[in-house]
């Protein structure tokens, strides 16, 4: 027997069409949701909990976890530590925070959407973006100054 190299593959928790939820709810392992939660739904990190939204699937709430692959609705804030596969019908009516992203034609963020990670790889960036501008502004005074002189008639 093969096992699978995927962990998104296995299913821990099922929540099918036509289940309601009302509560918060926290999970380890892979979360599918087809059905629709009312409440907050927290993935365990230190599992890499994967929760995967179908496409009749709902969550009114915000929603924190290391992965998650939607391809339903989600009304609510959504921070994902890891990476978050947004599928063509995806909708988030609330603001993203992310690590990786991954955004398919016809998915929509109705809300603001927010790059997460290492503060200090962020800071590198904005120094190497000022550098670069920076050279950017010398060459252009630079060929400024060493401009022609009209010839004298």
């Amino acid at each position: 027997m093969r096992r699978s190299k995927r962990k998104s593959d296995n299913v821990d928790t099922l929540i099918a069409n036509g289940t309601s939820i009302n509560g918060d709810m926290s999970f380890s392992g892979a979360l599918f949701v087809d059905g629709e939660i009312t409440g907050e739904v927290k993935g365990n990190i230190e599992k890499q909990s994967v929760l995967s939204i179908g496409v009749h699937g709902k969550i009114k709430g915000n929603i924190s976890t290391p992965f998650a692959v939607i391809f339903g609705q989600v009304d609510g804030d959504v921070y994902v530590t890891e990476k978050i596969d947004l599928k063509p019908g995806a909708k988030i009516n609330g603001d993203l925070y992310y690590k990786v992203i991954e955004m398919n034609a016809g998915a929509e963020v109705n809300g603001k959407m927010v790059v997460v990670g290492d503060p200090k790889a962020l800071e590198h960036k904005v120094e190497e973006v000022q550098a670069a501008r920076q050279e950017d502004k010398n060459d252009n005074n630079q060929q400024e100054a060493v401009g022609v002189e009209p010839a004298k008639a």
